[in-house]
């Protein structure tokens, strides 16, 4: 009875806590609303800030309550006698967002370009806001991708900003620096940047990755091109050089995920009118994907001719990423004459240095395609779960069943 009183009376404390949490929250986004509406409806504003050629109203008390800098500005022993203020660092549209943040609590990075939010994040070290540092490096973090990733470099360098070079750092050397996708993104889409930042990034690799040695090379081209000297000096050839790594980072080991078996299907049998199979992918972060796992062909029937049933077979097959709707493939990896046991798993691998990388949100086609000497192989099929640990794989049809089970795959961000 002592124990069912006590159980009785956690629980209320629990829902009581809770109810609290709720009516301050509650309390916040009504405080939100009425400091939006004095903001928008310029109510008894007291000073007035000049970005851009525009004009933007505020309430020093609400302002400096939220920024010691604002404080410091309004009201300390170096205030702006004049109520006027110009700011020429940051833009309108950012400064604007500055003030809604500090009027409301919130933030839509939902629809802001990178380059926002990056100046965003200048604003909020500016005028020292904790929170909103935070908040903007995190969105910082989800919106860095292959085409994006050195101009932010770029402009953390020239803006002095450590903790968004930090970020920005980080995520190329996790996702881009060993990265042969990468590397063709860059050579079709190439991206200057100011020496700083080529100093930045030869000081974070430590080794001479491939990536590097050509952006080097196609850098200090560019820079010879520009000053009107012609050609750099002679280069050795880097394509032989795949397999230098950082061999000092630590290296995350890998995790198998395989889908949950629900039902058997018919299997797909190899012949010339159906010798590809298609599956699409879709991730909600990066991933480095560096192995397949799927079922190995069904033994053939063959006691009847030789007497006995073999046990091991060749596989060979072809392994191509494509981004949905197109006709170019991002990756390749072809699979020869690897032994494998009929009637089980069948687990192919790569190296790192050879991994596919998955950009978040992006839908991916994963094709495998047989040769002719397949021909008259079957590979059992069945109905699997479809979301696993954040990676959708997102099946042809839902009768026809998939021989993919699952993926051996890192995290890179």
């Amino acid at each position: 009875m002592h124990d069912l009183c006590l159980q009785m009376s956690a629980g209320s404390a629990l829902e009581l806590a809770v109810a609290q949490r709720k009516e301050q929250a509650n309390v916040g986004n009504l405080l939100g609303r009425r400091y939006a509406e004095l903001l928008h409806a310029e109510k008894h504003t007291d000073c007035v800030f000049h970005v851009c050629e525009q004009q933007l109203k505020g309430h020093k008390l609400i302002l400096s309550a939220a920024s010691p800098v604002f404080e410091a500005m309004f009201y300390g022993p170096l205030q702006e006698l004049e109520p006027e203020i110009e700011i020429h660092d940051i833009s309108a549209p950012i400064f604007k967002v500055l003030m809604e943040y500090i009027y409301t609590g919130s933030v839509d990075y939902e629809c802001m370009q990178l380059e926002a939010a990056i100046e965003l994040y200048y604003a909020a070290e500016k005028y020292l806001l904790d929170q909103l540092i935070a908040d903007a490096l995190l969105a910082i973090t989800r919106k860095l991708r292959f085409s994006n990733v050195l101009p932010a470099l770029e402009l953390s360098v020239c803006m002095g900003l450590d903790s968004l070079l930090d970020v920005c750092m980080s995520f190329f050397m996790r996702c881009c620096v060993n990265n042969d996708q990468y590397m063709s993104y860059l050579k079709e889409h190439y991206v200057h940047v100011s020496k700083e930042c080529v100093k930045s990034i030869i000081a974070a690799c430590k080794e001479p990755h491939k990536l590097l040695l050509w952006y080097v090379y196609e850098w200090t081209q560019q820079e010879c091109d520009d000053a009107g000297l012609g050609d750099a000096a002679t280069w050795q050839q880097v394509s032989g050089s795949a397999d230098l790594a950082d061999s000092a980072a630590p290296t995350p080991p890998a995790t198998l995920v395989e889908r949950c078996y629900y039902k058997a299907c018919r299997p797909f049998t190899v012949d010339a009118e159906s010798h590809v199979w298609r599956l699409g992918l879709k991730c909600s972060r990066f991933i480095s994907v560096l192995g397949l796992v799927l079922n190995s062909r069904l033994a053939p029937n063959l006691t009847c001719h030789v007497g006995y049933v073999p046990q091991e077979y060749r596989e060979s097959l072809r392994i191509d990423l494509y981004p949905d709707g197109g006709d170019q493939a991002v990756w390749t990896h072809i699979i020869q004459n690897q032994t494998t046991k009929y009637n089980c798993d069948l687990h192919l691998s790569w190296s790192r240095d050879k991994a596919c990388v998955l950009t978040p949100e992006v839908h991916y086609v994963l094709q495998l395609r047989w040769e002719s000497s397949a021909y008259g192989a079957e590979y059992p099929c069945s109905l699997q779960s479809c979301l696993v640990d954040g990676i959708q794989f997102i099946d042809g049809d839902s009768f026809s069943g998939c021989l993919l089970k699952g993926l051996r795959y890192v995290n890179l961000v």
